[in-house]
């Protein structure tokens, strides 16, 4: 079986460092299996992850993962309260995301649970729970299918992925005119746009947030990886595996939300044998940011919460 390496770090980005969330930046490895004219084959590829890590070290690991388009900058409102809640919370940046490298890959929901892991990897991290956002939770709920014994208890903030009712700048990047336009340049008022409908409450797309979104999408790389999540993005293989996640699941959806309808929700709270769901009224898409003393308060209580004494622990 041959053995191909990619070395495709992109290019160094220290430009951030004055964000408070800037971080730190850790080396990973993870190797996706293909198939050439000569048969199998194992593509080897190395990168870079941005992460930003507080909280106690000596508590459990609380792992935050963002969603399509985003970085870590969506956690703003989290990370603090639960690291003053006695977790050691680590938030990252996707790889072709946020501040982290550019690997040549496709960016699919499978691709990207390995990049989760190899981020565990790397961090030394052996267990940890994991809360996550939009196709972020399905990278999570993949990783956890297939290395169950490494996370603990899952957090689903409004799972999913590109449909129909995406914003039309969003779903043009499967065109050849919308990737092309989008490519050659964004503007925060595009994004101010595309942020509208995913804000229940308008009032809270102010300047600091606008700015917090746009500022990695300046670069290309980074709308490079947007275009391929939207064009290669399928939810097949992480909706055959619901039924046999075994771990205990709390999700998240707004009552108000425009992109991931509750029919679409429904399968990701009711298929897995141990979810919860808790719906959030006046509220949109993005129910850790418009909601997020709400969704911080629940879900702290779900993940310390004790079952009772007769009710075994599914992992």
């Amino acid at each position: 079986m041959a053995v191909k390496s990619y070395n495709y770090k992109g290019r160094p980005r220290h430009n951030y460092k004055s964000d408070r969330f800037a971080g730190d930046i850790v080396n990973i490895t993870f190797n996706i299996e293909g198939e050439s004219e000569t048969g199998p084959e194992i593509l080897r590829f190395d990168t870079t992850i941005r992460y930003f890590d507080t909280g106690d070290t000596g508590g459990e690991t609380l792992l935050l993962v963002h969603g399509i388009g985003q970085s870590l900058f969506t956690w703003r409102q989290n990370i603090d309260f639960f690291a003053d809640s006695g977790y050691r919370v680590i938030a990252m940046d996707l790889a072709g995301c946020g501040f982290s490298g550019h690997p040549n890959i496709y960016y699919t929901v499978e691709e990207n649970a390995l990049v989760i892991g190899a981020f565990l990897d790397a961090m030394g991290i052996e267990k940890t729970h994991i809360a996550a956002f939009s196709t972020g939770a399905l990278s999570a709920l993949v990783y956890a299918h297939t290395n169950p014994e490494r996370v603990d208890r899952l957090v689903l903030v409004s799972p999913g992925g590109p449909n129909e009712n995406y914003p039309f700048a969003l779903r043009a990047l499967t065109t050849w005119l919308g990737r092309t336009l989008f490519l050659m340049h964004l503007s925060e008022t595009a994004v101010r746009n595309i942020l509208s409908d995913l804000f229940f409450d308008a009032t809270q797309i102010g300047p600091q947030v606008v700015a917090g979104y746009y500022k990695p999408l300046r670069y290309r790389d980074v709308r490079e990886t947007l275009v391929m999540m939207m064009m290669h993005f399928d939810d097949t293989y992480v909706r055959s595996i619901l039924k046999s996640i075994r771990h205990r699941i709390l999700v998240f959806s707004g009552t108000e939300d425009r992109l991931h309808t509750e029919d679409m929700i429904r399968d990701y709270a009711l298929i897995p044998p141990h979810a919860e769901h808790i719906r959030v009224r006046n509220c949109g898409h993005l129910v850790h940011e418009e909601k997020a003393d709400r969704f911080n308060e629940a879900a702290l209580s779900f993940l310390t919460k004790k079952y009772a004494w007769e009710e075994e622990e599914p992992i």
